[in-house]
């Protein structure tokens, strides 16, 4: 995190120094081109500043160990088109941001509905066979699978409670399936 910052900083002060030679404020009063030194102190510390606030990673949570990782397209099959009750897929990809930012909230998932849902993850970089058969053209996507029958799909990175809520519907439903 320190190398960050000081990379930051050198190229922040760098750039305000350019800017300061170069650009040339009529007032003179001007804290980035008003003069080199004065440019190269404005642009190191908005450097420090931009590399501190992105370079943050969000918190990472446990990895569920109720999460089932589909490594192959018969492996989706057994896992999940054949299995009965309700289905949790997370089509992601290690490069996506977004799905990044999801992991933690499937996690979480697994763990509230252990005995419920079976939740499962694709790597859409590794097993693109699901992705084209289902049509999946953006991630993350979330797809909500029973008995083998799509039910439902989530696009995009979509708050927890609307997983939640979707989820909480689904297994109530299902309870009352049983009972009658």
């Amino acid at each position: 995190m320190i190398a960050r910052i000081l990379l930051g900083v050198l190229i922040g002060g760098a750039i305000g120094a350019g800017l300061g030679y170069f650009g040339k404020c009529s007032s003179g009063t001007c804290p980035l081109t008003a003069n080199p030194y004065r440019g190269a102190i404005y642009g190191a510390v908005m450097g420090a500043l931009l590399v501190s606030v992105f370079s943050q990673t969000p918190k990472k949570a446990e990895k569920s160990s109720n999460i089932i990782y589909i490594n192959s397209k018969a492996d989706f099959r057994t896992r999940v088109l054949d299995a009965n009750g309700i289905c949790l897929v997370d089509l992601f990809s290690n490069r996506c941001p977004p799905c990044r930012v999801l992991a933690p909230t499937i996690s979480l998932l697994a763990d509230k509905y252990v005995d419920k849902v079976t939740v499962c993850k694709v790597d859409v970089d590794q097993v693109t066979a699901i992705a084209e058969k289902y049509g999946v053209t953006a991630i993350p996507t979330v797809l909500i699978i029973k008995n083998s029958k799509e039910i439902n799909r989530l696009v995009g990175l979509q708050p927890e409670a609307k997983y939640v809520a979707l989820l909480d519907k689904l297994t109530k439903k299902s309870k009352e399936e049983v009972s009658n």
